[in-house]
C-alpha cells in the first residue's frame, strides 16, 4: 500500500529549485550562493548563534533572502520568522515576492497562524512579522511551545539593537523590540541580521553577533552605488544639481527639478526605453511639510494640463528653455512629448496624515509620470524600481549618523540601464556630508573584507557611524587627537630614509611604511584612511623627520620616557606642523624615540580630527 502521508510537504530541494528559476531569468547568482552557502556554514558550526549579513542599499537582498529560506527550509528547520521594519507596505511587499516565489509552506503573516499554539509546533512555517511590539508579543505567544525557531532580521540595525545598553538603571535593561526578539530566541533560536548599514549591530553587541561570523553579501552586476554616485575623485557622471539650501525659494528649485524630470523621461522615450518612471521627493520627516511637496507637485501637473491655466505660458517657455539640453536638434519635439502625456500621471503621498496611499503604485510605477513625496519609509527598505529622480533635501541640526544616511540613498539599485540620466537634486553641503558618509562606512567595510579582525569605525565633528546612545561603552574603544601604537626598535637608515626618500609620493611612503611597519605599529585601517584622503593630490601627507623624546624637559616621567607616551598630555603638538615641509597637510606623521632607541609612529590631524571607534568584545 502507498503511504500517501509521506509525500505531504515534500516538495524536493526547494533551494536549487530557486537557483535554477533565476538562472532561467538571465538573473546572476553567485553572489546569492555565496552567500547563502556562508549562512548555512555559519547555521551549522556551534558559534554561530548570532550573526550578520551585510551587502551595499538596494542590492537584491531580497531575492537572497529567498534563497536562504529556501535552503533553511531544505535543511529541516521548523519555524522561520522574517523580521521587516514596522511599515505595511514593506511587509506587503516582501510577502508578495517571497509567495510569488513559490515556497513551501508558503509565506504567512503571523495572524494567519492556527490559534492552537500546539498545532503549530508540529509543521514547517515561514512567518513574517513587523518589528513592533504588540505584533511580536502575539507571535512569541503562538510560538510558545515551537522548540526551534531562527529568526531572519531585515534592516536589522533597525529598531532591533538596544539603546539602553548603558543604563545606570541595570546592566540588563533592554528596549522593547530588542528585548521581545530576544525573547523570541529565547535559547531555542538563531539569529541572522540582514542590512547595508552593521556598524550600529557592531557597536551595540546586538544579540552578541560575531564579526568573525560575518558574511559579505556582493552587489549583482546591474548594481549602482557609492562609487558612481559618490567617486572619490568627485567627478560625477550623472545629472547631479547641487544649490545652497537657503539659496531662493526651495518651491521654485522644487518646479525646477519637476520639470527636469518630466524631460528625464520624455528623454528616455525617445532613447526607446518605453518604461513609466518614478520621482521621490524627501524633504523632511513633518507630515505638514510633506503636503506642502505634493501641493508644489500638483500646482505644476495642473498648470501643464490646462492651456487657460493662469501660469501656463510662463511654464512652456521655462520648458522651452531647459528642452535645449535635452534635444538640441529638435527642442520642441521633447516639450510637445511632455504636453501629450501630462495627464499620464500619479502622485502619492507616503507616511503622512489622512487617506492612505497606494505605494504599489510608485514602487513598480503605473503611470509615466509617477511621483512620490513624504517620509521615513522613503528612507529605509522598500525598492523603487525605474527610480530617475530624487529631489532629497532633508538635513540635520547635529550631527550626520552613517547607518541611516547610507539607507536613504535610494537611487542605488539595478539603475545601469539609465544610470547616467539619473537626476539627483541635493543642497551642497548635505552632499558633501553624504558622501563622507559613503567614505567613512566604506573604509570600515574594507577593513572587514580584509580579514583584519573587528572593523574600525570612523567620525568626525559632522559625521557618527551610529547614534552613541546604541554603542556599547563597555566594550568599544575611541582613538582621536593624537594616535600611536605599538613600541618597535627605530633604525634611522631604514625609518628615517623611507619618511624623507623625496622621489616617491605620499601614497608610495604609505604603502612603504604598511610593509615595514605591522598592524600594531600601523593599523591598516588608518593608513588606508591617509591613503583615501591621500590619493587624490600629493602633499596631503607631511612625513616628519624623526624627534628624539624626553631628552630636554624635566618635566617627564621616567616612565614616560622608557615608553614613549606622555600619561596624559600629547607629544606631537600642533606646533611639530611647522617644521614639516608641508605645515598645511591634513595629515601628518613622525616618529618619536626614547635615549635607547625605543619609537613609536605618531599620527594627527589638522584641523578636524577623526575618532576611530573598535569593538573589542
Amino acid at each position: 500500500m502507498e503511504d500517501w502521508a509521506s509525500f505531504i510537504g515534500k516538495v524536493g530541494r526547494q533551494y536549487d529549485e530557486r537557483i535554477a528559476a533565476l538562472k532561467a531569468k538571465n538573473i546572476d547568482t553567485k553572489a546569492i550562493e555565496k552567500t547563502v552557502n556562508a549562512a548555512i556554514k555559519n547555521f551549522k558550526s556551534e558559534k554561530g548563534q548570532a550573526f550578520i549579513i551585510f551587502g551595499e542599499p538596494q542590492s537584491g537582498k531580497t531575492e537572497m533572502m529567498i534563497a536562504l529560506n529556501a535552503k533553511l527550509l531544505d535543511e529541516g528547520c521548523d519555524v522561520i520568522i522574517n523580521l521587516l521594519t514596522d511599515s505595511i507596505d514593506l511587509l506587503h511587499q516582501n510577502r508578495t515576492r517571497f509567495r510569488a516565489a513559490g515556497l513551501s509552506p508558503s509565506p504567512k503573516q503571523f495572524s494567519d497562524l492556527p490559534s492552537d499554539p500546539k498545532s503549530i509546533a508540529k509543521k514547517q512555517w515561514v512567518l513574517f512579522s513587523k518589528k513592533n511590539a504588540r505584533d511580536l508579543e502575539k507571535l512569541i505567544e503562538a510560538l510558545r511551545f515551537t522548540k526551534s525557531v531562527v529568526v531572519i532580521d531585515d534592516e536589522a540595525d533597525y529598531a532591533s539593537p538596544n539603546s539602553k545598553i548603558n543604563s545606570k538603571i541595570s546592566p540588563d535593561e533592554r528596549t522593547k523590540i530588542n528585548e521581545l526578539i530576544y525573547n523570541l530566541l529565547h535559547d531555542r533560536g538563531k539569529y541572522i541580521g540582514v542590512t547595508a548599514t552593521p556598524a550600529r549591530l557592531d557597536l551595540n553587541n546586538t544579540f552578541e553577533n560575531d564579526t568573525e561570523l560575518w558574511v559579505d553579501f556582493a552587489p549583482h552586476p546591474e548594481y549602482v552605488g557609492q562609487d558612481f554616485f559618490f567617486p572619490r575623485d568627485g567627478k560625477v557622471f550623472y545629472r547631479l544639481k547641487q544649490f545652497a539650501a537657503d539659496e531662493g525659494n526651495e518651491r521654485i528649485e522644487l518646479r525646477n527639478a519637476i520639470f527636469h524630470f518630466m524631460f528625464g523621461v520624455a528623454e528616455q522615450h525617445l532613447r526607446d526605453n518605453q518604461e513609466n518612471f518614478t520621482m521621490l521627493v524627501h524633504t523632511s520627516h513633518k507630515m505638514d511639510e510633506h503636503s506642502e511637496d505634493i501641493r508644489v507637485i500638483h500646482e505644476t501637473i495642473d498648470a501643464l494640463s490646462s492651456g487657460n491655466h493662469s501660469n501656463f505660458q510662463t511654464y512652456v517657455n521655462q520648458l522651452c528653455k531647459i528642452a535645449e539640453g535635452y534635444q538640441r536638434e529638435e527642442p520642441k519635439l521633447i516639450v510637445k512629448f511632455i504636453l501629450q502625456h501630462i495627464h499620464q500621471n500619479q502622485v502619492v503621498i507616503i507616511n503622512s496624515k489622512g487617506k492612505k496611499a497606494n505605494i504599489t503604485d510608485i514602487l513598480s510605477p503605473t503611470s509615466l509620470f509617477s511621483f512620490g513625496a513624504g517620509g521615513n519609509i522613503i528612507s529605509r527598505g522598500v525598492t523603487f524600481d525605474n527610480l530617475l529622480s530624487l529631489y532629497f533635501t532633508r538635513s540635520v541640526k547635529g550631527k550626520f549618523t552613517q547607518d541611516t544616511y547610507i539607507q536613504r540613498a535610494r537611487m542605488f539599485g539595478a539603475r545601469n540601464k539609465y544610470k547616467e540620466y539619473f537626476q539627483l537634486w541635493v543642497p551642497e553641503e548635505l552632499m558633501q556630508n553624504w558622501g563622507k558618509c559613503f567614505a567613512f562606512h566604506q573604509l570600515a567595510i574594507q577593513s572587514i573584507r580584509s580579514d583584519n579582525g573587528a572593523p574600525v569605525w570612523l567620525s568626525d565633528h559632522k559625521v557618527t557611524p551610529t547614534s552613541p546612545r546604541s554603542i556599547d561603552r563597555t566594550s568599544v574603544d575611541f582613538e582621536n587627537g593624537e594616535m600611536s601604537w605599538a613600541l618597535f626598535d627605530f633604525e634611522p637608515a631604514l625609518h628615517e630614509f623611507m619618511m624623507l626618500e623625496e622621489d616617491k609620493t605620499d601614497l608610495e611612503k604609505l604603502k612603504a611604511l604598511g610593509k615595514i611597519f605591522d598592524n600594531a605599529k600601523f593599523p591598516e585601517h588608518v593608513r588606508r584612511y591617509i591613503e583615501q584622503d591621500a590619493s587624490l593630490r600629493d602633499g596631503a601627507v607631511c612625513f616628519h623627520k624623526a624627534g628624539e623624546f624626553g631628552v630636554r624637559s624635566q618635566s617627564y616621567e621616567q616612565s614616560e620616557i622608557d615608553n614613549v607616551r606622555r600619561k596624559s598630555k600629547g607629544i606631537f603638538s600642533n606646533n611639530e606642523f611647522k617644521r614639516g615641509n608641508h605645515p598645511n597637510a591634513r595629515h601628518h606623521l613622525k616618529i618619536f624615540y626614547n635615549p635607547k632607541k625605543k619609537a613609536r609612529l605618531f599620527y594627527k590631524i589638522n584641523g578636524h580630527s577623526i575618532r576611530f571607534m573598535q569593538n573589542r568584545k
